[in-house]
């Protein structure tokens, strides 16, 4: 047999016509002939094998250079990624790589794959990008890229995983596609579609689109969307005495006063000549409405200087509601209009709802508004007490001063009305101020009588977030000569959690002058325990909505008995707001609560009405 690396490979076979012709020595020559074929054979494979590998060998290398040059001479970008113990890091990147991106490969080497990225981690592509590096697998996103001089460029980028011949991915390849130009383009096209060329706001083709997701959303939350039409009065004069192009440059100023008054997910859009349309979305109430266009109108009524003249402007506005005045766009845009031609037949420079409901309610927020701004100045304002009374002791230690507007007709008007309003209009600052300095100097007055009150003051959530409030409740107490000691200031919950962080800073400061701290209406909002205890409070006043149901809901009592347990535990004074009956009296006192408040004992006095209370009190109790 032939054999070749102790394979069979054939077989050498021979005849002879003569009985016992191979004898001993003809076979071992037959051996060694057969010896010596075998190893030819074998030789001859072996420079087979070896011709083969070095073919494979030159067409590899071959392979790689060409590889290696495709790489390098790319217009695409090219990096590779290396697994290391801190992530993926560019192991090398090619020419076009350090053109587009600005950074050599000296630089990249070394860096993670957010290098281009940067800060601006926010955005879908980046997390596509990192599941498919986690997950070991291909991945595509379109990002936003900055260069090495801090200029944005647009990259299409690919990733694909290198495996090695276990199957491990060891390796990742990216390519960047520079696509700057391109989205350029489409963000031309887009603008041209989309957006007013002279403005920039939205066109009629985006306002239709912006109108129906608005509708859309406020359907799916029971919401309401606003359509505002504006005109601008006697536009036609500006164009026909100063020329189009000054008309255009005001339009574009009218433009930019509109933008300034509108949240994010509103849209202002210009429609043709002079007429403007905004959609406001995602809308509580009508009041929500007024409160913006009476801003716009204000804001484009500011003088606008431009080319050595100074023009004063005036704007109609018709305002429709979805649902009550339409449920699409075209018919909300429709009755806009229709409003917007009321308000100039009732005399310009107006706002005038489709409804007629909302006109009315439209016109007293706005009276009310106008007469707010004014009351401070008039005298208008005036402080109301009530009496706080101690469940243990029966002794009146305390007061709550309570805002009054009695206009300058002689009608009292509800805090219920014209608070919320002072909240929306920013009024309730000075009004705040105006309740902290008054409340201290009368407290300050009663005590040189010889009466001493603590009085307690309510801060609204937009008092507590200015960043003078400290500075204006020292200037109060010294101005007014009151000791701290006489001042609570209240805070409701929800105003306290809105940013705990931040409120626990300003408590804190608050607590350095001096005063007490209270939080009001307790048990409404979300406190967390872990912040209330950090909190430097010193009184939980619980809310009248729990201190009304104590006697008839047993989950009203178990709350009060809860809140009452929780400020002990925590050494904090309770009240019991809204006590009415005798009966919500003994609870509370039973209970443990400290102080109550309510018309059981006495309704908000004036301040001559509640001295003569407190006096009368005293001198009824024994000793």
């Amino acid at each position: 047999m032939l054999t070749v690396d102790d394979e069979v490979a054939g077989s050498f076979t021979l005849f002879a016509a003569e009985k016992d012709f191979f004898d001993a020595e003809r076979l071992n020559l037959l051996t060694e002939m057969v010896s010596d074929v075998c190893f030819a054979l074998s030789n001859f494979e072996k420079e087979a094998r070896r011709r083969q590998a070095e073919e494979r060998l030159r067409v590899s290398e071959e392979a790689i250079r060409l590889n290696s040059s495709a790489v390098e001479a790319s217009a695409n970008g090219i990096v590779i990624f290396a697994h290391t113990a801190q992530g993926w890091g560019i192991i090398h990147a090619n020419p076009a790589f350090e053109r587009i991106t600005g950074y050599s490969l000296q630089e990249a080497t070394g860096q993670s794959p957010d290098l281009l990225v940067q800060t601006d981690r926010e955005q879908m592509g980046v997390q596509e990008i990192t599941a498919a590096l986690r997950e070991q697998r291909e991945g595509n996103a379109i990002l936003r890229n900055y260069r090495k001089d801090g200029t944005l460029f647009w990259n299409d980028l690919s990733i694909a995983p290198v495996r090695n011949d276990q199957g491990e991915v060891t390796h990742f390849v990216g390519i960047l596609n520079d696509i700057t130009d391109r989205k350029q383009y489409e963000e031309q096209l887009e603008r041209q579609n989309n957006h007013d060329e002279l403005t920039g706001l939205a066109n009629r083709n985006r306002l239709k689109e912006r109108t129906e997701l608005a509708i859309a959303f406020a359907q799916r939350h029971r919401g309401a969307v606003a359509v505002l039409y504006l005109d601008l009065d006697h536009f036609k004069r500006i164009n026909d005495s100063l020329g189009h192009a000054f008309g255009d440059s005001i339009l574009c100023a009218v433009a930019e006063r509109i933008g300034q008054q509108l949240r994010e997910r509103d849209t202002a859009a210009r429609i043709g000549g002079d007429d403007f349309v905004i959609v406001l979305s995602d809308l509580s109430s009508p009041q929500e409405v007024m409160l913006v266009a009476d801003r716009i109108r204000q804001n484009i009524a500011r003088p606008i200087t431009l080319q050595n003249h100074e023009l004063s402007l005036a704007v109609s506005i018709g305002v429709s509601m979805y649902p009550q005045d339409g449920d699409d766009y075209d018919t909300l845009l429709r009755n806009a209009d229709a409003a917007m031609y009321r308000a100039k037949e009732a005399g310009r420079n107006g706002l005038y709802f489709y409804t007629a409901d909302l006109n009315t309610q439209a016109l007293r927020k706005l009276e009310l508004e106008a007469s707010l701004r004014y009351a401070l100045e008039r005298d208008e304002l005036l402080l109301h007490y009530q009496p706080l009374l101690n469940l243990s002791t029966n002794a009146l230690t305390d007061v709550e001063a309570l805002i009054r507007w009695r206009s300058d007709d002689g009608t009292l008007i509800s805090p219920l009305d014209f608070i919320p309003l002072a909240e929306e209009t920013g009024l309730i600052v000075p009004i705040g101020q105006w309740v902290l300095r008054t409340a201290c100097q009368q407290v300050r007055q009663w005590q040189k009588e010889g009466v001493a009150l603590r009085v307690a003051v309510n801060l609204s959530a937009r008092q507590f977030r200015d960043d003078q409030l400290v500075h204006i409740v020292q200037q109060a107490l010294e101005e007014s000569g009151l000791p701290p000691r006489l001042l609570k200031l209240e805070i409701t919950e929800s105003t306290v959690m809105q940013n705990a962080e931040q409120a626990a800073r300003t408590l804190a400061e608050l607590k350095a002058l001096g005063v007490s701290l209270s939080v009001d209406d307790f048990g409404t909002g979300y406190s967390s325990l872990a912040y209330l205890r950090r909190f430097p409070i010193d009184q939980l006043k619980i809310d009248r909505s729990f201190v009304q149901d104590i006697m008839l809901h047993p989950d009203s009592a178990a709350i009060v008995r809860s809140i009452i347990g929780l400020a002990r535990n925590l050494r904090m004074q309770t009240v019991g707001e809204g006590v009415e009956t005798v009966e919500q009296r003994e609870f509370l006192r039973v209970a443990g609560c400290d102080l109550m408040q309510g018309y059981l004992f006495s309704r908000p006095l004036s301040a001559t009405d509640l001295i003569a209370l407190v006096r009368k009190h005293q001198a009824s109790q024994p000793g």
